[in-house]
């Protein structure tokens, strides 16, 4: 079988492109022009040569793929993180059909991103959804799923490293048994619902509504691809990129507010009360002036008492 790859991320792409050049079976990798500085250096350490790789713009992507494609005369496509609609006319070029890898559960999590949102969610597991491709996003029927349970304190980079290397479970069934490309599950092509690629609005911590759990879900989440969960001290923005749950003791009948630092000092850094009488260790932050530790913030002159507020 020959296969071509179109791909927007290296974590989880790459694994399997490796693994499918080893093994004669890929033909080509088709990125995004405007992520070439990121995945065109390590596509050639892979071995592939200039023409095995086609760069995509955005006002001419569909010519520039169906030429490579038949030129390739590939049989299949499989497709990781792509960002635009693929025609009807575009799916059927190629007689295998296009497989998309969605890193997330169908139909629960269609759309943008869905690494992100699992992580937000606090979910148990992450999935692996490969399914064909239709002209409805994310609505192909499925042929192989997994699950990888989501380590406690994982972030998205993490996270998408071990789906990436997940993938390759993959590889043997799909490329040996062709009744798979049947399809073994439905896939619901009526879900309303998508998830979208998370905002403004979305990467801001809500001290008063999100609980310590939330909010941890949250900044593991936007870490380190949305630069951090958004939050407010001393009228200064930062992102927020790794807190972890701390135990304190406050006087009795001490109630802060959710965002008010409790402890500051050297030694711990900041520990930030949540609702519920919770309390989350601020362990990694960043602010325009660089990258820092809670320690270095206590001696940069936040101190106790102060609060982390919300402007969403």
């Amino acid at each position: 079988m020959k296969i071509a790859v179109i791909c927007n991320s290296d974590s989880l792409a790459f694994p399997t492109v490796q693994a499918l050049f080893s093994q004669g079976l890929l033909v080509g990798v088709a990125i995004l022009e405007r992520s070439s500085k990121v995945l065109l250096k390590p596509l050639h350490a892979i071995g592939l040569s200039g023409n095995q790789i086609l760069q995509l713009h955005h006002g001419s992507w569909e010519y520039e793929l169906k030429h490579w494609l038949t030129g390739l005369d590939a049989d299949a496509v499989w497709v990781f993180g792509f960002p635009w609609m693929i025609p009807d006319h575009l799916l059927e070029s190629v007689h295998k059909g296009y497989l998309n890898f969605h890193f997330g559960e169908l139909p629960k999590y269609r759309g943008a991103d869905p690494i992100f949102w699992q992580i937000k969610n606090n979910e148990p597991y992450a999935s692996l959804t490969v399914h064909q491709m239709t002209a409805n996003i994310d609505a192909g029927p499925i042929v192989w799923v997994k699950q990888l349970p989501i380590m406690k304190g994982e972030n998205y980079g993490l996270l998408c490293q071990r789906l990436g290397f997940m993938a390759l479970d993959a590889i043997p069934l799909l490329v040996n048994n062709s009744s798979l490309l049947s399809g073994v599950n439905k896939n619901a092509d009526n879900e309303e619902r998508f998830e979208k690629r998370p905002g403004h609005q979305e990467l801001a911590i809500n001290w008063k509504q999100q609980s310590s759990d939330e909010i941890e879900g949250l900044i593991n989440a936007a870490n380190p691809k949305y630069g951090g969960a958004t939050a407010w001290v001393k009228n200064a923005e930062v992102r927020i990129l790794e807190a972890s749950p701390a135990e304190i003791q406050l006087p009795e009948g001490a109630e802060p507010e959710p965002g008010t630092i409790v402890y500051a000092d050297a030694l711990y850094g900041l520990i930030v009360s949540c609702r519920e009488n919770r309390f989350l260790k601020i362990n990694i932050l960043h602010m325009r002036e660089g990258y820092f530790s809670g320690s270095k913030l206590f001696q940069m002159g936040i101190k106790a008492g102060e609060k982390f507020i919300n402007l969403n």
